[in-house]
């Protein structure tokens, strides 16, 4: 119910309190038809208030439920992006020790580098998994049929995409490698875009 709604009904009020007190003599029969008249408005008030105070619980509630998916539904889409991130980073670690031999390295220690990433990756997807219940808790029957990205089908994309960069630099060389390694540059831009379009449609409503 909005302000100028409440207010109206406040100076509704006043105003037949005032017109009924101005016209009404002082006489008994006049004083019991006024505390007649007043005992129902009195009566409406109380409802009035009741109705009043129910929309404003509902507003506080609706609005509190809001922030708290919002911020749910924000937290799931940056742990997502940071175990998205570490794998990127574990694919940089290839990218850096198969460049030309005549290159200076990036890491010094790749078998170190691949180890702090991946140790990275595990605890990011960890934090989703835990996010991610959470969230889920916060959708209904029917939202949870369109929500894509519970933790099994997160889990599965992702490291679908682990195993390709891992498999593209041990089992393929030349042409072969790059074709591959163009599946996981299109399959790590296309899971980004949907699970930012996804999780962003629920995060607004």
């Amino acid at each position: 119910m909005s302000d100028r709604v409440i207010w109206f009904c406040c100076f509704a009020l006043l105003a037949v309190g005032m017109i009924l007190g101005i016209n009404l003599d002082s006489n008994s029969t006049t004083l019991e038809a006024f505390y007649k008249v007043f005992g129902v408005i009195a009566g409406i008030g109380t409802l009035l208030t009741a109705v009043i105070a129910s929309s404003a619980l509902y507003t506080w509630k609706y609005q509190f439920s809001h922030s708290e998916r919002f911020k749910a539904f924000k937290d799931l889409e940056q742990v997502a992006f940071e175990c998205i991130g570490a794998v990127e980073r574990y694919w940089g670690v290839f990218k850096d020790e198969n460049f030309s031999s005549n290159a200076p390295c990036y890491y010094e220690n790749h078998a170190e580098a691949k180890s702090k990433n991946l140790d990275a990756f595990w605890n990011s997807k960890e934090r989703y998994r835990v996010n991610v219940d959470f969230v889920q808790s916060l959708l209904s029957e029917r939202e949870l049929k369109s929500f894509k990205y519970s933790y099994g089908n997160f889990d599965t994309k992702i490291h679908n995409i682990l195993n390709r960069i891992v498999n593209s630099y041990d089992e393929v060389e030349g042409e072969d490698r790059h074709q591959s390694l163009l599946i996981v540059e299109r399959s790590i831009l296309e899971l980004k875009l949907d699970m930012k379009k996804n999780l962003r449609k629920f995060r607004g409503r």
